[in-house]
């Protein structure tokens, strides 16, 4: 493809992209070149968007998305021309002391597609050796549509977190936010058979959506009294899991009430860089709850979602609600950070 032109978003700072004509990556030997069909609008492409994540420019952003590859360095034996493809962004070192525990979610020397490295808000994207080598490159599922694939990696977070909450069957967990991790983790909460699933969301079409999901509940936190709610539905006891999906840290400090003794509150949502949370350290301390976060997945997490949406135990076509070419950029981000719809994706070819 020498000489040969592509279109891509292009980050210059906060609120500041372009869409550029550039030439499409030159691949080596060790590299694979893939034709972006569908990129997802992620919460931290908003966060870069509005400044609030921090990545250097320039760089083309979008760590979401599905492809078919188009070329591929002649070292390369394990993938070839016309499979489709995504990619798990995150590439862990597989050094460092998270690596080695088994953690690479976490690692210390990570870097991503989309922050450090282009990404896929592009028509083309060039898949680094190291990606490849990390096992970070899936091929996707025949059955799979491109545009559930789009979004597959963010199930693949939201699963990681339902993997660190170790919900039990019978359990009561509690979401608190339906965009589209929060309608994520309740389908994958689901899966381990609660017996109720509260979802705390203040817009109505987002709380019909998630009782579609499988949410047992909803409570609107505008309209309701959400604790004493909480405490109706679960026998004045609160929940096993406390789930946070919302990125706002009073949300994060009102919440710790609704879980019982010996619960698991997990933080799930990221905040803009230097928030801070004031909770009375005694709740956790003598309610013995176990506060712990989640971040990021890993490509066998990945691969594992990728499975069950084939396998037709998650349905997430109607979480899809709008796909906009990259040259309505903007809507989409907007979109994103004034919580319109659930996800939307970008169709770099589209006029």
């Amino acid at each position: 493809m020498t000489g040969k032109k592509m279109r891509a978003l292009v980050f210059y700072g906060p609120k500041n992209f372009k869409v550029e004509e550039m030439p499409i990556p030159q691949i080596s030997k060790d590299e694979i070149l893939v034709k972006v069909k569908y990129a997802g609008v992620c919460g931290t492409d908003n966060r870069i968007y509005q400044g609030t994540k921090k990545i250097n420019p320039p760089r083309i952003t979008g760590h979401e998305f599905v492809g078919e590859i188009v070329e591929v360095g002649k070292n390369i034996k394990e993938f070839s021309v016309e499979e489709r493809v995504t990619v798990y962004p995150m590439i862990s070192c597989g050094m460092c002391y998270a690596c080695k525990a088994g953690r690479k979610n976490i690692c210390t020397n990570r870097i991503t597609i989309g922050y450090e490295i282009d990404g896929g808000f592009a028509q083309y994207i060039k898949i680094p050796s190291i990606a490849i080598k990390s096992g970070n490159v899936i091929k996707v599922p025949e059955n799979l549509r491109d545009e559930v694939v789009a979004i597959s990696e963010p199930i693949a977070a939201a699963y990681h977190g339902i993997k660190r909450c170790e919900i039990k069957e019978g359990q009561t967990v509690i979401i608190v936010g339906a965009g589209p991790i929060g309608l994520f983790h309740t389908q994958l909460a689901s899966l381990n058979k609660p017996s109720r699933v509260i979802v705390i969301e203040p817009i109505e079409e987002k709380r019909s959506l998630a009782l579609r999901m499988g949410a047992t509940d909803t409570i609107d936190p505008i309209n309701e009294n959400v604790l004493e709610r909480v405490l109706e539905i679960t026998n004045r006891e609160g929940a096993d899991v406390v789930i946070i999906d919302v990125g706002i840290p009073k949300v994060i400090e009102d919440s710790l009430a609704y879980v019982k003794k010996g619960g698991t509150f997990l933080v799930f949502a990221g905040c803009p860089e230097g928030s801070r949370i004031n909770i009375d350290p005694n709740v956790i301390h003598y309610r013995e709850i176990n506060f712990t976060g989640s971040s990021a997945s890993t490509p066998e997490i990945h691969r594992e979602v990728l499975e069950l949406l084939s396998a037709g135990k998650l349905n997430v076509e109607n979480l899809i609600s709008e796909i906009l070419p990259l040259d309505k950029w903007q809507q989409a981000f907007e979109m994103k950070n004034n919580y319109i719809g659930i996800k939307v994706l970008i169709d770099p070819w589209m006029e």
